[in-house]
């Protein structure tokens, strides 16, 4: 169960695993989380435009035949994109062009060969796994396009306002780390660049962001959630950045068992104090 206490959450407001509490938390209404949500697509369109700059330098590198810049150019790139909110962007929010991006080739039928199988990992199998700079160089321009194609769309369609949208987006605050925790330090995510961890680094810079966006409405409702959940992201981040080695990033399987298990003990005690806070911002209407 939920530490709720410790995590300075009022005991109406408890994690969805825990039991019932004895008062419902106070709603939100909709309004309230009007202004962090357009702040969130701010950001969003922020990393989007940086993104494509940054698919830019990926191209010219592997055309170039750079493949040490490409592989450069596409961590960069792929740190951006997860600065979104995990893999396919905004929680499933793109849709298919979301998981055209970033999406894995787990559930494809022919798996890595699956037609279906593209964007950043496809990517990543061509430089790291393959070494197929001709192959890495025309899925680099295929990911750019669907970049440029979702940065076109209006974000008001993946982003909405109303209650449902809103509370979906609160669930982020949580989720973010969750699937780092299910894809990223699994490995599943990982297609021979070894960059797990850097992926971690990236998640955790979102969830901040979320917790920055909603501590307006969380701080009334639960006043040291904020403070303790960025105290924790910031051992993660310390955690993760002990385990490289001479500023390279090391893969997951490489990692000492003492260094993992402190990665895994930060994510957990994050993701204990985070876990509440969707129950918390309970929006008024929403679903």
């Amino acid at each position: 169960m939920v530490a709720l206490v410790a995590a300075g959450v009022a005991p109406a407001a408890q994690a969805r695993a825990g039991p019932r509490p004895a008062a419902d938390p106070v709603p939100v209404l909709a309004i309230e989380l009007h202004a962090p949500m357009m702040s969130y697509r701010a950001y969003v369109r922020q990393l989007l435009g940086t993104l494509q700059a940054q698919l830019g330098t990926l191209s010219a590198r592997l055309t170039a035949g750079d493949v040490a810049g490409g592989e450069s150019a596409w961590l960069a790139a792929h740190l951006s994109w997860l600065r979104i909110g995990q893999d396919d962007g905004a929680y499933g929010a793109f849709g298919d062009i979301g998981r055209q991006i970033d999406g894995n080739a787990a559930g494809l039928v022919h798996g890595t060969a699956d037609p279906a199988f593209t964007g950043f990992h496809r990517v990543e199998l061509d430089l790291w796994a393959r070494g197929d700079l001709a192959a890495a160089t025309a899925d680099a321009s295929t990911l750019a396009r669907r970049v440029r194609r979702l940065a076109a769309r209006p974000l008001a369609e993946a982003l909405p306002m109303n209650p449902t949208g809103l509370s979906t987006w609160t669930l982020r605050a949580h989720e973010i780390l969750e699937d780092a925790l299910r894809d990223s330090l699994s490995g599943d995510d990982e297609y021979g660049s070894g960059t797990a961890l850097a992926s971690v680094t990236a998640d955790v810079a979102a969830t901040r962001e979320m917790l920055t966006l909603l501590a307006p409405a969380l701080d009334p409702r639960a006043p040291r959630v904020v403070g303790r959940a960025r105290r924790q992201l910031v051992a993660v981040d310390r955690a993760v950045q002990a385990t490289r080695v001479a500023g390279d990033w090391v893969a997951l399987d490489r990692v000492s068992l003492a260094a993992r298990q402190r990665v895994d003990a930060a994510v957990g005690g994050a993701l204990e104090t985070l876990a509440p806070i969707p129950d918390v911002l309970q929006v008024l209407g929403g679903s």
